[in-house]
């Protein structure tokens, strides 16, 4: 801050002052000692507690990228962690460190501290989501994979929502962090009573353990397990190769398609979704009301989303949303900025849009990945998708440039995405590839699996 010395002078004085060029460069420049900030919306963030202003202003935007780098960092070791320790080995993981950090970042003691623990508040969530989305998937048959696939996209919705009306009672960040971190202690009560999934369990020469839990969903639907499964099951993983790494993704043709298609796919739909999310800023008006409409938005989409991929399947419904979200990107372009209503309604359609998609490619994922490599590939297009969300506020400072550069690079990410979905198979109703060999084979317009391995895995999936 410029040292001038303001005694006496009237309003009129000052503006002439500071508009003066006269002197200025004669006065020096001294670091100020403390800061007045306005409390009426927040009563405390990080930004007062560690005066994250003027020079530090960057350090606020760190800590929000610092959550996204917890993402990355945890699908580069999730997946190798899940497939080779276990669904259920990494879900317990996942909720203590979420939990126990979650907490901690509340009493950060400096900003430092508050970095770290973010950090890992952030891998611990990331991989207490994934672990209960693999096993909900791995858990179920055909039938019922695109309801549990979903699932938790309702949950987050109403995470989402609920976080605001928490944030409106609660203004001090330090109490809002605790408060909800908190309720995550509940998992403790049931988390090890939920299953590991009996598809890893057989992917891994597990068969006596898979058996008990597929017995055990057998008689809770009423049908019951062939006696010859076991012993065909353990036959088959005799002949194949139950460990499986980043490259097997990469070593085969058509799985190696399939891959560089599902990184596209998570990048696109990360990117537009992240790039809406922070544009919503624009809407003006009350940020709690802002942040609650942001996410009840993503409603609609998930509800699309399940309807989509429960009575259509995943390869169209997805190029659909994709395509239409990006047709709403690009149509902002042809609203004059003063039609505010229309500008928000595009934006708010394929905010929506691009959540059915988000909703479609967390299923479709898994399921064109064998059992396994599953996490291994689902965290690969994760982590893609993760970096290109760390590009998205740097999107939409190319604003600064031409308003019309953020609206166009992702609208036309958002149809090109969509249009990718043409070198992948349909997987609606289909079952779960459980070897490579199984993956590299499905969606092959000559399929070269003998009729006795198909049946084996159509009896697994029907106990399911």
């Amino acid at each position: 801050m410029y040292q001038r010395n303001y005694t006496g002078l009237n309003e009129k004085d000052v503006t002439a002052a500071m508009l003066s060029k006269e002197n200025a460069s004669t006065l020096s420049i001294e670091d100020c000692s403390s800061w007045n900030y306005d409390h009426s919306t927040y009563q405390s963030s990080i930004v007062t507690q560690w005066d994250l202003v003027c020079d530090k202003k960057f350090l606020a935007s760190t800590a929000q990228t610092i959550a996204v780098v917890g993402l990355m960092l945890c699908a580069l070791v999730y997946g190798q962690l899940a497939d080779r320790f276990g669904r259920k080995a990494c879900l317990i993981g996942g909720a203590f460190i979420s939990n126990i950090f979650g907490i901690s970042l509340a009493f950060s003691p400096n900003y430092i501290a508050f970095l770290a623990f973010r950090l890992l508040t952030s891998m611990g969530g990331s991989a207490l989501y994934q672990s209960a989305f693999l096993i909900s998937l791995e858990l179920v048959g055909p039938k019922w994979r695109s309801f549990n696939g979903t699932l938790l996209c309702f949950y987050w919705v109403f995470g989402y929502v609920s976080c605001a009306g928490v944030a409106y009672l609660i203004r001090d960040w330090s109490t809002l962090q605790w408060v909800c971190a908190l309720p995550q202690i509940l998992c403790f009560t049931y988390i090890y009573f939920i299953p590991e999934s009996p598809r890893w369990l057989i992917s891994k020469g597990r068969i006596d353990e898979a058996m008990v839990i597929i017995e055990k969903i057998a008689k809770s639907n009423k049908k019951s397990v062939p006696d010859n499964v076991a012993e065909e099951l353990g036959h088959e993983q005799a002949d194949e190769d139950t460990k499986a790494n980043f490259w097997h993704l990469f070593r085969y043709p058509n799985l190696r398609k399939k891959t560089f298609v599902v990184i596209s796919h998570w990048a696109t739909v990360t990117l537009v979704y992240y790039g809406l999310s922070l544009n919503a800023i624009t809407l003006g008006g009350n940020d709690y009301v802002n942040f609650a409409i942001n996410g009840a938005v993503e409603l609609p989409g998930c509800i699309l989303g399940l309807l989509a991929l429960q009575y259509i399947g995943r390869r169209w419904p997805l190029a659909v949303s994709l395509c239409l979200c990006g047709i709403c990107i690009l149509g902002i372009l042809a609203v004059p900025a003063d039609v505010v209503w229309a500008r928000i309604l595009l934006a708010m359609s394929g905010k929506m849009l691009v959540s059915c998609a988000f909703a479609i490619v967390y299923v479709y994922t898994g399921e064109l990945f064998p059992t396994v490599a599953r996490a291994i590939g689902f965290n690969t297009g994760n982590f893609f998708g993760r970096f290109a969300g760390l590009a998205a506020p740097f999107l939409l400072d190319l604003g600064d440039i031409s308003e019309l550069l953020p609206p166009i690079i992702m609208g036309s990410v958002s149809i090109l995405g969509g249009l990718t979905v043409i070198f992948v198979p349909e997987t609606h109703k289909q079952n779960l590839p459980e070897t490579i060999q199984d993956a590299e084979n499905f969606g092959k317009r000559k399929m070269r699996n003998g009729k006795g391995e198909e049946d084996e895995m159509v009896k697994f999936d029907n106990t399911m």
